[in-house]
């Protein structure tokens, strides 16, 4: 860039103080960004857990989950697209005592936070299939609701950073510090669901939606009442500049290099929905079911803080351009060795060889995410530069639009990845196992006849478990003949007291009996023994009757466990149960859809943004510069030069 340009650019962020000082940018910039800490921590544990809690919390069908999957894919999406512009073009033409956009970032963050609670609360006996459905349809309608509170809170907070930082070198540092404050919210709820979830999952679950309507309240009505909106621009107040959907509509369609970051933000936002809604199947049928992926999570965490601090300086010295080719260059070495780990004996796959790929992904994909965001939100400039006009609200809300049409895509992925596969159903019988833990804690070990309600237990599990594995052998998984057996142990199980009451379903008492029943002195807390549900099993009723009395006994306390930790400390086993239906039930088959869904087809879509932003999208930074020079010179904050000034590039990139 020339000393002439340079200058000039000095002179056009010189005028921009009219609108903020650097003591007022920088009170703003904190406030607005660690506000975006716990929308992003709730906007993570329902955008990538909530399938995740359905998928291994809860007992639906197959047909069941598509629906409900679909439903909020892609009806939600829908809705969407028509809420979300209709939210941008009402916070552009809002003039409420708050200001702008303060208004609907409060009232949103505080009904999404309350149906957060809900939709990981709101929970039925879905054994029974009438139940099922009625879930599927409750849950429709509560997320619909959650995601018109959502859209007003992220239409209006993303909004507001070109309406806070109106020069290059300030845009790159508070979109840098907001992305790294909302991968900080993003990082402490990740921590949190893969740490505290395996064998624990429903009750973690209600924590994690507390803890993210707390974090999202606090931290949004920091951002409401700390930061200190710009004035609105002259034109905006002019009548003829008034927003209708008409010229919203018009807006969008005009603005080419919008339409072209669009599609390029639509690819990227549906590869990494597609990597985060498949991570955990990943992690848990490759590696284990447990929560020692935390380690991953940290390492991650040390290594993007490290890496997204130095985004400004490297943007100001190589230019959006070079960073986003290096970013694409480095998560395309992480996804190909991902795809290869695992299938050589030499190049196993282990939490070593997930940390030592799966860093360089979400690095390289941070790089790359961070300069698509400027170049979005530098489509507001080009707009003004094109009609005289900003409509930040407008054009912002491309942004949340794709990414909820990435969802679509990614949830439309991973529901045919995981039904097709058989991914489901074998993750059904974790759910089965998941519930029982929860339905023991609640319904047996706390009951008055405490003692006598797990003998009764352990024995029918047990022995209903040999009953259903024996079918398996004689008729085979999923015949006709086997569905109708089962159907009549289910009938025998309904008619149980205390099977009824835990919500049992034969088809996934094998399963159950790879659970192990652990044994506490009378304080609860100082181990004394533990046995597999399975051992308990027996051909004669009465020894197996014998063999629990002698375990199970009113001086002691007990835990249903889906990893024996004590048991594998004294022995030194890695016993699971989980684990030991994922290596029962997975295949090669299995494996290979999940290596193409989880790695491949993100890295095509990743590969794709980049090349539609390289050949497409011209707002470099010189062309920025000179945009804004010009759109100065308009206002009268900048004379005319006499002497021709350099040509903007047109509309067209060069070939």
């Amino acid at each position: 860039m020339s000393e002439e340009t340079l200058t000039q650019t000095e002179v056009v962020a010189e005028n921009n103080q009219l609108y903020q000082s650097d003591k007022e940018f920088n009170r703003n910039k904190w406030f607005f960004c660690l506000g975006g800490i716990g929308r992003d921590a709730l906007y993570t544990l329902v955008s990538t857990y909530f399938l995740t809690y359905v998928q291994f919390g809860l007992t639906l069908t197959a047909a069941q989950f598509t629906t409900l999957s679909l439903l909020i894919g892609i009806l939600g999406r829908i809705w969407d697209g028509i809420n979300d512009p209709m939210m941008g073009a009402i916070i552009d033409g809002s003039h409420l005592k708050w200001g702008k956009f303060k208004p609907w970032i409060f009232y949103g963050a505080l009904g999404d936070s309350i149906l957060t609670v809900v939709l990981f609360n709101f929970r039925l006996n879905l054994s029974s299939t009438a139940q099922g459905w009625i879930y599927v349809a409750a849950i429709c309608g509560i997320y619909l609701l959650w995601e018109a509170a959502f859209t007003m809170n992220d239409i209006g907070y993303w909004s507001m950073i070109p309406s806070l930082a109106r020069t290059k070198e300030r845009r790159d540092k508070m979109t840098t510090l907001t992305i790294f404050c909302a991968g900080l919210g993003t990082i402490l709820m990740t921590a949190m669901v893969t740490y505290l979830a395996p064998g624990n999952l429903l009750n973690a679950y209600t924590m994690f939606s507390i803890i993210a309507c707390v974090m999202v309240i606090a931290c949004q009505t920091m951002t409401t009442f700390g930061v200190k909106e710009a004035p609105r621009e002259e034109s905006e107040e002019k009548p003829e500049n008034k927003i209708s959907l008409k010229k919203m509509v018009k807006t969008i369609i005009s603005n080419k290099q919008l339409l072209w970051m669009g599609l390029a933000l639509l690819c990227e936002s549906s590869a990494f929905g597609i990597l985060m809604g498949l991570i955990y199947n990943f992690y848990y049928m490759e590696i284990g079911y447990n929560g020692n992926v935390i380690i991953f999570v940290i390492i991650y965490a040390v290594a993007n803080t490290v890496f997204q601090l130095v985004y400004p300086p490297m943007a100001k010295r190589m230019g959006r351009r070079k960073i986003q080719l290096m970013g694409i260059s480095i998560l395309s070495v992480g996804f190909i060795g991902l795809m290869l780990a695992g299938w050589f004996k030499f190049f196993p796959i282990n939490l070593l060889t997930l940390c030592l790929f799966g860093v360089p992904i979400f690095v390289g994909y941070t790089w790359f995410y961070t300069a698509t965001l400027v170049n979005v939100s530098n489509c507001v400039e080009y707009n003004e530069w094109k009609t005289g006009e900003r409509n930040e609200a407008v054009v912002s809300t491309v942004r949340p639009l794709i990414v909820k049409f990435g969802d679509a895509i990614k949830y439309l992925t991973v529901t045919l990845t995981l039904v097709l596969s058989g991914i489901y159903a074998i993750t059904q019988h974790v759910s089965a196992i998941e519930n029982q833990v929860s339905q023991f804690e609640r319904k047996i070990a706390v009951s008055e006849t405490a003692e006598t309600s797990i003998e009764d237990y352990i024995i029918k599990i047990a022995n209903y478990s040999v009953k259903v594995q024996n079918l398996e052998k004689e008729l085979g998984t999923g015949t006709d003949e086997f569905k109708a057996e089962i159907k009549k142990l289910d009938e025998e199980i309904s008619a149980d007291e205390v099977l009824r009451k835990c919500q049992i379903q034969a088809e996934y008492t094998p399963a159950l009996a790879k659970l192990w029943l652990v044994q506490y002195d009378k304080d609860g807390k100082t181990y004394k023994n533990a046995k597999q549900v399975e051992s308990f099993a027996g051909n004669i009723e009465l020894d197996t009757e014998i063999a629990v009395k002698a375990f199970v006994t009113s001086e002691n306390k007990y835990k249903l466990v889906v990893t024996p930790t004590e048991y594998n400390k004294a022995n030194e086993t890695d016993e699971n149960a989980v684990n030991q239906v994922f290596k029962a039930k997975s295949t090669p088959r299995v494996r290979i859809i999940l290596r193409i869904a989880f790695c491949g087809l993100p890295l095509l879509l990743f590969v794709l943004s980049y090349l539609i932003q390289r050949t497409k999208f011209i707002i470099d930074e010189k062309f920025f510069d000179q945009m804004l020079k010009e759109i100065e010179e308009r206002k009268g904050n900048l004379p005319v030069e006499e002497t021709k000034q350099e040509e903007l590039p047109t509309e067209e990139p060069k070939e």
